[in-house]
């Protein structure tokens, strides 16, 4: 007997995801059948040269929704973003586990967004005075779906230091929200003796500073001194992901372990706004072409090539628009 197929209500996630979407099908004018140039789109809004870059991302963004239809710099509008009521909008970030600063910005930056690429209206100043830049990006991306993450790279931590005859030396990148760490140290509280806590400006937890784009020894973490790295949500943040590993890889011991969590494709809260704080304040090139969150055969291809060998890979959040990914690898021996 054929039973009927239940719909699967969408979670908090999901409807965040289609609203930061509707909101940038309404800011780039949609209507359904057209056909246009995506150069020729920003030019038209009037984004400036340092918000351009976001027009592209958003449409890819809608094309996996199938808003649109992709080829080169030309697409085709097939259809309209799914309804989904923002009258609860803050409920939503409450029930995702979206940072407060994030939250904020994202609910101001919905409103603004036309604004925001012409430059008529910055990411910064709808974040003054209750929040900060740095806050935000911090912030960037973070949901209930990364604490999944955290919990399991908290278990490989836990693994690692029981099967090590000595106390585990692990240096943290990034402790920005605290959400790795409290995962990690609630599952091993012995570990905080030798547990090193950084950040690039070295404030939260009392975190020693440690800048990912320059070099680790000079900075007073010597070559070989960690058994294990870990890094929530952080190391997208890197000028250049390849030469970020190297420098994690030269920190750790031979067969040192790095975990560390990331988001893989694009996520629809951060480009309607935290993504407009990664523009150039010159209108320079944006890191990585716009490529905010590097995809999974980046990362994999940038680990190999930096002398680490994979061992575990974890995702969360398929069925929505982003996907967070868990790399775990070992630095090899030779």
């Amino acid at each position: 007997m054929a039973h009927p197929r239940v719909a699967r209500r969408p979670s908090a996630t999901d409807r965040l995801d289609l609203i930061s979407l509707a909101a940038a099908a309404a800011a780039l004018r949609l209507e359904p059948g057209a056909v246009r140039s995506v150069g020729d789109t920003a030019r038209n809004l009037g984004a400036v040269p340092r918000h351009e870059w976001l027009v592209p991302r958003w449409l890819g963004a809608l094309a996996r929704h199938g808003v649109v239809e992709l080829d080169g710099d030309t697409y085709r509008v097939r259809g309209e973003v799914p309804g989904v009521g923002a009258a609860d909008l803050d409920e939503l970030h409450v029930q995702a586990r979206i940072p407060d600063e994030v939250a904020r910005l994202h609910r101001r930056a919905l409103i603004y967004l036309p604004e925001l690429l012409r430059d008529d209206v910055t990411a910064a100043g709808l974040l003054a005075p209750e929040s900060t830049v740095r806050g935000a990006l911090a912030g960037e991306g973070l949901s209930v779906l990364t604490q999944q993450l955290d919990e399991s790279c908290a278990d490989l931590v836990a693994l690692a230091a029981r099967t090590r005859r000595h106390q585990l030396r692990v240096v943290e990148l990034g402790c920005g929200t605290g959400r790795m760490t409290a995962a990690v140290l609630r599952e091993s509280p012995g570990l905080t003796e030798l547990y090193r806590f950084t950040d690039l400006a070295g404030q939260p937890l009392g975190a020693e500073a440690l800048d990912v784009n320059t070099d680790f020894a000079a900075q007073g973490f010597a070559d070989a001194t960690a058994d294990v790295v870990v890094a929530g949500h952080t190391l997208h943040h890197a000028a250049n992901i390849g030469r970020a590993l190297a420098r994690i890889r030269n920190l750790l011991v031979p067969g040192g372990e790095l975990l560390f969590t990331t988001l893989v494709e694009d996520d629809p809260v951060a480009l309607t706004s935290t993504h407009f704080l990664h523009s150039s304040e010159r209108g320079g090139a944006v890191a990585r072409g716009g490529v905010i969150f590097p995809a999974v055969p980046a990362w994999r291809n940038a680990l190999h090539a930096a002398g680490f060998a994979l061992k575990v890979e974890l995702s969360v959040g398929a069925r929505s628009s982003a996907r967070h990914h868990l790399f775990h690898a070992v630095r090899e021996t030779v």
